[in-house]
């Protein structure tokens, strides 16, 4: 099975290579998955992709600690940041 953080990569891979997929999913995330790489994001599950610039950040915090400890391994990797330049400095 395919970690969340090499399937990220192949995304962002083809979102870098292919304008109009990376459109796509800024867009219609679910629908730019599904004709793009074949894959079917559950109705249920909420996707949000943002475009980074020098002037923005953006920060993704973990679940809330309630998630079952099995629930927390999966989520592996806590904080996200993703950040532009220097703007921390």
């Amino acid at each position: 099975m395919e970690t969340q953080a090499s399937m990220t990569q192949k995304l962002i891979a083809k979102a870098q290579e292919d304008p109009k997929f990376r459109q796509s999913l800024l867009d219609n995330p679910r629908l730019a998955l599904k004709e793009g790489m074949d894959i079917d994001v559950p109705s249920d599950f909420n996707l949000f992709v943002h475009e980074e610039s020098s002037h923005t950040a953006h920060l993704v915090l973990p679940a809330s600690s309630e998630l079952a400890d099995e629930q927390l391994q999966q989520a592996a990797g806590g904080m996200a940041m993703i950040c532009p330049g220097n703007w921390l400095s």
